[in-house]
C-alpha cells in the first residue's frame, strides 16, 4: 500500500494592491492576503507530517507568478518561507519523505526555458522531484516517457501545457501520451496532472488509462472526478467565487488493483469572503442606493484586525439609468476610502457592476429612434462609419462592427418597447 498527500494550488506568492486597504501584515515586507496564502502551504505540509504519508504529490500552481504576461517571480518573502517550511517538514520526517511537484499555468515562465520550481530542487535535490513546463515540450519532442519510477510506484507527469490550441499541437501530444504514459500493470500507477478542460489541457486518455490514481490540479474546486481521479482544490480562497467552497487537502491510500481510499483534510485558516448581491432597476435613486450600500457595510463596523478582516465584494445586477450609474460610481468610491480606513475590518473592498445594463435617458432613445427615420439602415451605415477608419486589424474591425450592431439593436428595441406600452396606456 502507498498513502499519498495530494495537495495543489498553493499559489504562495499571490497578493492584490488594487481595492485592499494599505495596510502590511510586516510593514514593506508580506502583505495580509499574500501570508494567506504561505499559511494555507504551510498547514499542508503540517497535514502531511501529522497522517505521516510515503509521498507528497503537489499537481502545479506552487507559486502565482509568474502568470501570462506577468513576467515578475515569486516575491523573496514567499520564496524564502517555502524553503523554511519545508526544511522545517522534512526534518521533522528525517527526510524520509519525497515530494514530486509538475508546473501549473501559474508560477511558470512559458516562454523560457525556467521554472520557478528550479531552486526548490536545488534546495533539496534528495527529496524533491520537479517536472516542467519544458521537461513535458522536450519530452514531446524526443518522443520519450515523463515517469519517476520507484521501488513500489511509478509516478505519471503532466506539467501544463495547452495542447488543444492547435490540432497539430494536439496529434503530437496525444501520440507522445499513447506511446509513452501507459501505466505499468506490474506497480502501483499514479499520474499526475494539472489541467480540467479536455481537448485542451487534460487529455481524456489520462482519465482513461487504467492509473490506480489520477492527482489533478488547476480547478480550485475539491471534488471527485472518477473513483480513481480527484481534483484537490485550492489551499486558499482565489477567487470571490470560492468565498462558500472548503479548501484542504486530500489523504490518498492506494492498493494495487483496488480503488483507492480518499479521505479528505480541511484547511480551517482560511479568510471570509463576502460577496453581496445587490439587483439595481431604474426607480432606484442615487440617495436610496448609498443608503443601501451603507446598511450593508454596517456588519463591518469594526477597529481594523488584519488576522480576522473580512474581504468584501459587491456584485450588481439588473438595469440603471446611466446618468444615475455614475453618480452610483462616485457613491462607490467613496464608500470604498471609508470601508478601508480605520472604522471598518475590512481588507478588501471592491464591486462588479458588468451585469448592469446601463440605459441611456428616455429622451435621447427616442432622438435614438428619429436617427432611424433619417437613417434606411443604421447597422449597415455604423459598419460603414468603422471601414472608412482603415484599421489594420480585421478582427478589431469586426468586433467593432458586432458590438455597433448589438447596441444599435437593443436600443431601438427598447425604445420601441417604450413606445408600444405609450399606446396601450393611453388607447
Amino acid at each position: 500500500m502507498v498513502k499519498l498527500l495530494h495537495f495543489s494550488d498553493t499559489h504562495v506568492s499571490h497578493r492584490r494592491f488594487r481595492d485592499v486597504k494599505d495596510s502590511w501584515k510586516i510593514h514593506n515586507r508580506v502583505t495580509w492576503i499574500e501570508e494567506d496564502y504561505c499559511q494555507g502551504f504551510k498547514e499542508a505540509l503540517e497535514i502531511a507530517a501529522k497522517i505521516d504519508c510515503d509521498y507528497l504529490v503537489h499537481s502545479g500552481d506552487l507559486f502565482d507568478i509568474p502568470v501570462g504576461r506577468n513576467f515578475s517571480g515569486p516575491t523573496e518573502y514567499s520564496r524564502a518561507f517555502v524553503i523554511r517550511e519545508l526544511k522545517n517538514f522534512f526534518e521533522k520526517t528525517n527526510y524520509e519523505k519525497l515530494l514530486i511537484i509538475i508546473d501549473g499555468n501559474h508560477g511558470t515562465y512559458l516562454t523560457r526555458n525556467n521554472s520557478t520550481l528550479e531552486f526548490i530542487q536545488a534546495a533539496f535535490p534528495d527529496n524533491v522531484h520537479i517536472f516542467t513546463n519544458y521537461h513535458l515540450k522536450d519530452a514531446i519532442r524526443k518522443n520519450t516517457p515523463l515517469i519517476l519510477e520507484m521501488e513500489d510506484v511509478n509516478f505519471y507527469l503532466f506539467p501544463y501545457l495547452k495542447f488543444g490550441r492547435l490540432e497539430t499541437w494536439y496529434e503530437e501530444y496525444e501520440k507522445w501520451l499513447v506511446n509513452n504514459q501507459q501505466p505499468d500493470s506490474s506497480k502501483i500507477s499514479i499520474a499526475v496532472a494539472h489541467g480540467m478542460d479536455r481537448g485542451m489541457d487534460l487529455h481524456e486518455l489520462v482519465l482513461q488509462y487504467k492509473y490506480d490514481y489520477v492527482a489533478l490540479g488547476h480547478d480550485h474546486n475539491q471534488r471527485r472526478i472518477k473513483k480513481n481521479a480527484w481534483q484537490c482544490g485550492s489551499t486558499a480562497k482565489y477567487t470571490f467565487a470560492e468565498r462558500d467552497q472548503k479548501k484542504g487537502v486530500l489523504e490518498v491510500q492506494i492498493k494495487k488493483g483496488e480503488d483507492p481510499t480518499i479521505t479528505p483534510h480541511l484547511i480551517k485558516k482560511t479568510r471570509r469572503m463576502k460577496q453581496i448581491d445587490m439587483t439595481l432597476n431604474t426607480d432606484l435613486t442615487v440617495v436610496e442606493f448609498e443608503k443601501k450600500l451603507k446598511e450593508k457595510m454596517s456588519e463591518f463596523k469594526a477597529v481594523f484586525n488584519g488576522e480576522n478582516a473580512t474581504r468584501l465584494k459587491f456584485s450588481f445586477d439588473g438595469s440603471i439609468l446611466l446618468s444615475n450609474w455614475w453618480n452610483m460610481e462616485d457613491i462607490l468610491i467613496e464608500l470604498q476610502k471609508d470601508g478601508l480606513g480605520d472604522n471598518y475590518n475590512l481588507l478588501e473592498f471592491r464591486w462588479d457592476s458588468g451585469d448592469v445594463k446601463k440605459r441611456a435617458p428616455i429622451s435621447l432613445e427616442k432622438s435614438a429612434q428619429l436617427y432611424d427615420y433619417l437613417i434606411e439602415d443604421p447597422v449597415e451605415d455604423f459598419e460603414r462609419y468603422i471601414r472608412s477608419l482603415s484599421l489594420e486589424n480585421e478582427k478589431q474591425a469586426m468586433q467593432f462592427i458586432d458590438l455597433g450592431a448589438k447596441i444599435i439593436e437593443e436600443v431601438f428595441t427598447y425604445t420601441a418597447k417604450e413606445e408600444e406600452s405609450e399606446k396601450e396606456e393611453t388607447s
